[in-house]
């Protein structure tokens, strides 16, 4: 593949990746309360996640030993935009989307716990 096509290839994705968090944002304004409740896959396309972020995140999640500060820094070793907030919110996207319900409810309850 030349350059040309590779740059013209970037350059779609990046105006792709635009247009899906512009609809995003656009539906969290039409309905807000809808945004209260996040699948994964919305948060995916909203931090603009790759599949081996969204896999280290997971597998994170899946090995959570209830040491928050080690989970918050490990988050950060698999993408900086994985900030506290941000993490949290994530668990709660993949709870919404029913998946790691288990895994995701112990870390969200462990956060409200010891942030009470």
């Amino acid at each position: 593949m030349s350059d040309k096509n590779y740059s013209y290839l970037i350059e779609e994705i990046e105006k792709l990746k635009f247009h899906n968090q512009t609809l995003l944002t656009l539906l969290g304004n039409l309905q807000p309360d809808a945004m209260e409740n996040t699948t994964i896959h919305e948060a995916v396309i909203l931090f603009d996640l790759s599949k081996s972020d969204l896999r280290g995140l997971k597998d994170l999640i899946i090995n959570y030993d209830q040491n928050r500060f080690s989970f918050e820094q490990k988050a950060l070793l698999i993408n900086p935009v994985f900030s506290k907030d941000n993490l949290l919110f994530l668990v709660k996207s993949f709870v919404t989307s029913e998946i790691l319900t288990t895994f995701g409810n112990k870390i969200l309850n462990d956060y409200e716990v010891k942030t009470e």
